[in-house]
């Protein structure tokens, strides 16, 4: 029922988007999972000469965003995202993020995905489900293990060289 009065009052603000959302550019829209759980990413482009911004809600047709703010290690929930001018970026490892609780998702999946900013602004917009890839090592760490790995192999079959019986003449 939550779902059916959330949408309903989406479609009634629909009317005063206009404002706002012709000003307001979004890219790269994602819903990611993975074992922290499933969270929405995105980009958005905010001109400069226009008033300030927050995001306010945001839901999918099962389940709604949580907004998340990093205070050291951890994340606490807040009442809005604040929108900068410029390119903002929201996912999960930003100091922001937006968690999607109360459905699943299936990877390769789209759901619709909408975005209410205040005085009504209001966007409706596909997002691919994708799953989070497995932990990868940061570059710098393979740039290091991959020649100290070779050095180990180089000793290895040197020591097995000096190891080796003589041969009789």
């Amino acid at each position: 029922m939550k779902h059916y009065l959330a949408t309903l009052l989406l479609l009634v603000l629909a009317g005063l988007a206009a404002a706002h959302t012709a000003d307001l550019e979004v890219d790269r829209i994602q819903v990611v999972t993975g074992p922290e759980g499933t969270f929405l990413e995105l980009a958005v482009r905010y001109p400069k000469n226009d008033s300030p911004l927050s995001l306010r809600v945001v839901v999918t047709d099962r389940s709604r965003g949580v907004f998340e703010r990093r205070e050291g290690k951890a994340y606490h929930p807040v009442d809005a995202l604040p929108i900068p001018y410029g390119i903002s970026t929201f996912g999960t490892g930003t100091p922001y993020r937006i968690r999607l609780v109360g459905g699943r998702y299936r990877p390769g999946e789209t759901v619709p995905v909408t975005l209410l900013f205040p005085a009504g602004a209001l966007l409706t917009l596909p997002a691919r489900v994708v799953s989070s890839p497995a932990h990868v090592p940061p570059a710098g760490l393979l740039a290091l293990a991959l020649p100290l790995f070779a050095l180990i192999l180089y000793r290895i079959r040197r020591r097995r060289g000096f190891r080796q019986p003589a041969r009789a003449r």
